[in-house]
């Protein structure tokens, strides 16, 4: 018998190398919780070694008629392997959204059916954040849209799902808005991303633009953004007060675009969120919320 020890963030991962390392045909010895900061899981896995045996002659081909059948059988035992491994895992304490997700994982008849690289992108696409019914729509679609030569290796299928990622994104159809004020948590990159789109607007579409920020809690927050206009050759005006904001406003009439930075504030701070939302109600402005790609779902929902 063959066993291993793993240590692992949580049973997804320790399945999937187990999968990779010891076959379908593993089990799981035990497992236990690591005290650490962040917490591990050990497990301990095994498989049986057999002796190599001389080959036995090969069986004739079944009829025609029994291939269905041949096929059936197999994905039945494919999926009496995934219980029984599922099955094991109740030998240690978890919750029971950890124990419905690694279900749905396990059970999944377009992941177990699939290559192994097409299983090991499925499982990643999951623990970034992608949903289970979106997660298997995108390896369906790599699948049913592409010939095998075009979709045989993990690399492949990773550039694939990019794109249909991308291509499934809505496209804001709305007409685009003179006066854009970039709001969102602090340290998101608000300043960054309008220095940015600063240099688009201006350089490449050679359009005239007025920058404003109304961020003076930040130290050096309205130097950072003058640093960048000076560098692109635009005008900057700092308005913390509505009356100067709606005079920076004035004297930036003539501009085709107005790119507007304001302070970073927590979503649960209702006062100064408020104080940002009475300054901006002024005129037609459009307020563009920037998040981070990296933070879980809760929190982007939370905070949007």
């Amino acid at each position: 018998m063959q066993i291993k020890r793993y240590e692992t963030k949580n049973m997804q991962e320790a399945l999937t190398r187990i999968r990779r390392d010891l076959g379908p045909d593993a089990i799981i010895l035990s497992t236990k919780q690591i005290a650490g900061d962040p917490p591990l899981i050990e497990v301990l896995a095994a498989r049986d070694v057999v002796a190599e045996r001389p080959a036995p002659a090969a069986p004739p081909a079944p009829p025609a008629s029994d291939a269905p059948l041949s096929r059936m059988a197999k994905e039945i035992q494919g999926l009496k392997s995934s219980i029984d491994l599922l099955t094991r895992r109740f030998s240690y304490p978890c919750n029971l959204p950890d124990l419905m997700e690694t279900m749905s994982l396990l059970l999944d008849k377009g992941s177990a059916s699939n290559p192994n690289h097409l299983q090991d992108l499925f499982i990643r696409l999951i623990s970034g954040g992608i949903s289970h019914p979106m997660a298997v729509r995108l390896i369906e679609g790599i699948k049913g849209g592409y010939p095998c030569e075009d979709r045989d290796t993990d690399e492949k299928c990773s550039l694939i799902a990019e794109k249909l990622i991308a291509r499934s994104l809505a496209v804001d159809g709305r007409k685009e808005r003179r006066i854009k004020a970039f709001i969102g948590p602090t340290g998101i990159g608000k300043t960054t991303t309008l220095a940015k789109l600063a240099a688009h607007y201006s350089l490449e579409k050679k359009m005239k633009v007025g920058l404003i920020t109304t961020d003076t809690y930040r130290i050096a927050a309205a130097e950072q953004l003058k640093v960048y206009g000076k560098i692109m050759g635009l005008p900057v005006h700092v308005a913390a007060e509505k009356d100067v904001f709606l005079k920076a406003l004035t004297d930036f009439s003539g501009k085709d675009v107005i790119l507007v930075d304001t302070p970073g504030r927590n979503h649960q701070d209702d006062r100064c969120l408020n104080g940002l939302n009475n300054l901006l109600q002024t005129g037609d402005v459009e307020a563009v919320l920037l998040m981070s790609p990296i933070a879980n779902k809760e929190y982007l929902l939370e905070a949007a």
